[in-house]
């Protein structure tokens, strides 16, 4: 049987998106995004005009869930984050980009090419999410009482055996 850890973990590595919540003067925000795993975080790519993105700027806050999208219903799991956000430009993007976990990563010249691509398209920006606190779905809960539950796990391990995956 896995820990929640293990399970936060394999959720992480395992999937490709992020749905990230954002909060701004006109009231919350959603927005689903490809991501590439950080040591103790995750980064997105989009455009700084879009509402989450200007959201990040405006607070340096954010929330995400990534889900299991192959569980069935009985089975269902994912990842909930709090964010600490930032906006990167294209001059920190290599460092960024270097810093991938092995999951992730790329040779030299492909991260070039990609640092090309983000400077080719002068609105992209990267953002940067810090987790700042992790949680899993309580299973023991649904499955005993029928409760909607969150577990908090430690985000520190569960950045410590994503550091384990291999490159796909």
């Amino acid at each position: 049987m896995t820990t929640p850890v293990q399970r936060a973990a394999a959720i992480l590595a395992g999937q490709r998106f992020v749905v990230i919540g954002t909060a701004d003067a006109d009231g919350p925000w959603t927005a689903a995004a490809q991501y590439r795993l950080l040591p103790g975080g995750l980064y997105v790519e989009s455009d700084r005009e879009s509402r989450h993105a200007r959201a990040i700027a405006a607070s340096g806050r954010a929330s995400g869930v990534v889900y299991d999208t192959a569980a069935t219903v009985s089975d269902a799991d994912g990842v909930q984050l709090s964010f600490a956000a930032r906006e990167v430009d294209a001059t920190g993007a290599r460092d960024v980009l270097a810093a991938r976990l092995l999951r992730d990563a790329v040779s030299d010249s492909e991260r070039e090419a990609e640092v090309a691509a983000l400077a080719g398209v002068p609105q992209n920006r990267l953002y940067v999410l810090d987790v700042v606190r992790a949680y899993v779905f309580d299973r023991d809960a649904w499955r005993s009482r029928g409760t909607d539950a969150r577990l908090e796990v430690d985000a520190v391990r569960v950045w410590e055996l994503l550091a384990e995956v291999p490159a796909r």
